[in-house]
């Protein structure tokens, strides 16, 4: 799988590596970047988005497996910290079950393993609305969806414009019935579940009870709010990978082993 990234920072620093979400890039991370120029940052484009969209999205699991080779090839000791946001979250999820070696500390935001309600009506939707996700309608309503402010929606409009609309509606419906990744409990890596506080956070509640190193926080606003608060993101990615204390404008959930049992899917 031929998976386009770009690098900045010194190739000797500890590397940490970015995964988008859907129908964004690697570009949506150019602020993180920029302040975290002190880390060798390396920024992949997902099968089916930005430069690498000539690629077909295969499944979770492979593309876990092409980030972990990138990781194995250009991070220093072939180790690096990962950051992932909704889809590429879900990518973080499957790099910890299947690669935990290689992952220092994680950072998940906006994605889970507990059944979602609704999963088959969200499917035909995504069925139906495909062959128009290219359109500036399509894109406008999305942006509402994501709470994209306006200051990010030339960069998500252009993202989603060259982006395969075949594969992120395969990946939109993988990652929704993902469920839990064999291996995820055993995974002994630090790792941050967080989400905007009007979420849901059944699942990071979940993970934080059974997962070794987990813990969950709550963060001002909806699911993308990452764009909204772009700084707040940055200190919160550097205070956990460097195991100090996170932002006050962070709410610490309770760890709670949830009711409902997760859907354990078998490796690709």
């Amino acid at each position: 799988m031929a998976m386009h990234f770009t690098e900045t920072g010194d190739p000797a620093a500890p590397a940490i590596v970015f995964l988008h979400g859907n129908g964004a890039s690697g570009g949506m991370w150019r602020k993180h970047a920029a302040a975290l120029k002190d880390y060798h940052v390396l920024l992949p484009d997902l099968p089916g988005f930005g430069a690498s969209a000539s690629e077909a999205w295969p499944s979770l699991p492979e593309v876990a497996d092409a980030v972990g080779d990138i990781i194995r090839s250009h991070a220093a000791d072939g180790k690096a910290h990962i950051v992932g946001l909704s889809l590429g979250g879900c990518v973080a999820f499957q790099l910890l079950a299947r690669h935990p070696k290689i992952v220092d500390h994680a950072v998940i935001d906006g994605a889970g393993v507990l059944p979602i309600r609704g999963v088959g009506l969200l499917k035909i939707g995504l069925r139906l609305a495909q062959p128009f996700l290219h359109t500036r309608l399509a894109i406008r309503l999305l942006a509402r969806m994501l709470h994209i402010p306006s200051s990010g929606f030339d960069d998500f409009a252009r993202d989603l414009g060259r982006m395969s609309s075949s594969s992120f509606t395969r990946a939109f419906i993988e990652a929704l019935r993902m469920g839990e990744p064999p291996g995820l409990l055993q995974a002994a890596v630090p790792t941050l579940l967080v989400a905007g506080e009007r979420e849901d956070h059944r699942s990071s509640r979940y993970l934080a009870a059974v997962m070794p190193h987990a813990a969950a926080y709550a963060a001002p606003g909806w699911h993308g709010w990452t764009a909204v608060h772009p700084d707040l993101h940055v200190e919160m990615v550097r205070a956990f990978i460097e195991d100090r204390p996170l932002p006050a404008a962070l709410r610490r959930l309770e760890a709670t082993p949830s009711s409902v049992a997760p859907v354990r899917h078998a490796e690709a």
